[in-house]
């Protein structure tokens, strides 16, 4: 049995796993605070954990986080079928000149989770969710998984599958992240402008708008279909209001993304789908709640 000796080596085995745990909590809750308050949660119970009782430090440790978010992720349901508007997750934003490793608060390998990604997780049930991520993003074999939850390999395999089906929808895939970067800045340039043409030209036939304020600030509260409508909008936007968009690049869950301000303060955050060097979708998130960890400009 490996043995917590002391306080410091204890939080030295916490640190060590700090990162895959945040990326773990991050999957299964879409939420950089409730991932960072999980982690908290998790750092209590584990420092009270009797020496000699621990065999493993990164499997109880990875049960304890699982667990802990599964809690927060059933209660966190709820709310969500009762949110205003359409619920997006929390972006992990860092700046483009940060590489991977460096992304805020030590959890970079969340932000290799695209927004379309965890999206479709939003389909799962929190059982099917944990199984889901456990297996595919932690790579645990249904042995470990089935400890970890409580149930018998055959009902995590059971759950794997239907979580699996109901996954069916393909996600957009990472795009090369100059090219992402570019189509990011050409389509700032053109808003900015209020290029009706040059916008349509960045968007998809069938791109989609989908935006996130919570109640709390004035977005479009149901999804914009089509590259006309969403360039009307956007242009709409600046007129109504007398002023113009400003942007700054930055990198939103791995992809590219944009902070963006309106008439003098910070408003949302935006993340892009883009295939074929045109955008698929664009995600606002406006909710304040979502952005407090998020650097303005």
């Amino acid at each position: 049995m490996t043995a917590l000796a002391d306080p410091d080596t204890a939080l030295a085995a916490f640190a060590g796993e700090r990162a895959r745990l945040r990326a773990l909590a991050y999957r299964l809750l879409g939420s950089v605070a409730e991932a960072e308050d999980t982690l908290q949660d998790a750092w209590l119970r584990w420092s009270t954990v009797a020496p000699g009782s621990v065999g493993s430090a990164p499997a109880f440790l990875t049960t304890l986080v699982t667990r802990l978010a599964l809690d927060r992720l059933r209660s966190a349901r709820v709310a969500r079928e009762r949110y205003y508007g359409l619920w997006l997750p929390e972006p992990e934003v860092a700046d483009w000149d940060d590489g991977l490793e460096d992304g805020p608060g030590d959890g970079a390998e969340a932000e290799s989770v695209p927004m379309a990604m965890l999206l479709l997780l939003e389909r799962l049930a929190p059982d099917q969710r944990a199984v889901f991520v456990l297996r595919e993003a932690m790579d645990l074999d249904y042995a470990e998984i089935a400890a970890m939850l409580g149930k018998s390999v055959e009902a995590c395999r059971q759950i794997m599958r239907r979580a699996r089906a109901r996954m069916a929808e393909p996600s957009a895939a990472m795009a090369d992240p100059d090219a992402g970067r570019r189509l990011a800045a050409a389509f700032a340039e053109a808003s900015v402008r209020r290029d009706y043409a040059a916008i349509v030209a960045l968007l998809s036939d069938d791109a989609q708008w989908l935006s996130d304020g919570g109640g709390m600030v004035r977005t479009a509260v149901k999804p914009l279909f089509g590259a006309d409508r969403i360039a009307r909008f956007l242009i709409g936007v600046q007129r109504k209001r007398a002023v113009s968009f400003r942007f700054v690049p930055v990198r939103v869950n791995g992809g590219p993304g944009l902070l963006t301000d309106l008439g003098g303060s910070f408003r949302s955050v935006l993340a892009f789908d883009v295939a074929d060097g045109r955008i698929l979708r664009v995600y606002q998130v406006a909710n304040p709640q979502k952005l407090e960890r998020v650097r303005s400009f």
